[in-house]
């Protein structure tokens, strides 16, 4: 089953997106590896260099419920063998160990797809079943595939969301990026309102193309928490005290933003006026 963001938690207002779950934004991201040893390595070599998606079906013995995954995937697939490869990996031979210790299944219920973009991140995990939608959501935006792994990274994303081709970068991400607590800690993405590639993420942000103006940037932490949208003109405290408030800034009882949180101005409307 794959955990919707609503699901964890994350203040994305309505949000519907279920392969921006949980569980795939907590997997890390693997460390470079020697020469594939295996075909299914090889494989998930070959696509990553060709920009394709791959989707692994990790499984123990050629059960019901594997060849039921491995029918559902291939049907999936059949429309995508531009954009898409499946490939098996039975956990337990020797020969698997390094990518079944790559992807963290030893202990995992099976079968397993996990899906994985070009750069390497995990965009979907479907346990025991998979479905047409869980495949079609798996695929995910160019901006989403950079912030899924970042996040898998363990690294805090700021996306700035520019609504015309003239937006600016907030002054107080800078700020951000020149904090000796910070700068190494985030990464910044930029995409525009008008990019109909991205469409799929701005409505999980809740951002609308048709309304956008000037830049929007909203704060991700791991393992998929949104912190806040804030607008050109909050400050670096103020996004700041909303990290330390969502319990995402560090460990340390004594940092200053957990001392001081000022309230976080957000790009909301303000209240209508009493009459």
């Amino acid at each position: 089953m794959v955990l919707s963001l609503r699901q964890i938690g994350i203040a994305l207002i309505g949000l519907q997106a279920v392969s921006l779950s949980a569980n795939v934004l907590a997997q890390p991201v693997p460390a470079a590896r020697p020469a594939a040893s295996t075909a299914a390595e090889a494989t998930l070599e070959k696509a990553s260099a060709e920009g394709k998606y791959t989707f692994l079906v990790f499984y123990k013995s050629n059960d019901s419920a594997t060849q039921a995954m491995g029918t559902t995937l291939k049907e999936g697939l059949s429309t995508r063998s531009e954009t898409a490869v499946g490939t098996y990996v039975q956990v337990g031979p020797p020969e698997n160990k390094a990518l079944v210790d790559r992807f963290d299944v030893s202990r995992a219920p099976m079968p397993m797809t996990i899906a994985v973009a070009p750069n390497g991140a995990i965009t979907g995990l479907f346990a025991q079943k998979l479905t047409a939608e869980g495949i079609e959501n798996s695929f995910v935006t160019p901006t989403m595939t950079k912030c899924m792994k970042s996040l898998q990274e363990g690294k805090l994303v700021f996306v700035c969301v520019q609504g015309s081709s003239k937006g600016v970068i907030p002054v107080s991400l800078k700020d951000f990026q020149s904090d000796p607590h910070f700068k190494d800690r985030l990464v910044s993405y930029s995409l525009q309102a008008a990019d109909a590639a991205e469409a799929k993420f701005l409505k999980q942000l809740q951002i609308d193309p048709a309304t956008a103006k000037g830049t929007t940037t909203a704060l991700l932490a791991p393992p998929g928490v949104l912190v806040g949208k804030f607008g050109e003109l909050a400050s670096k405290d103020e996004i700041a005290a909303a990290l330390a408030k969502a319990g995402k800034c560090c460990d340390d009882p004594n940092c200053k933003h957990h001392q001081h949180q000022p309230a976080p101005r957000t790009t909301s409307n303000p209240p209508p006026a009493r009459r």
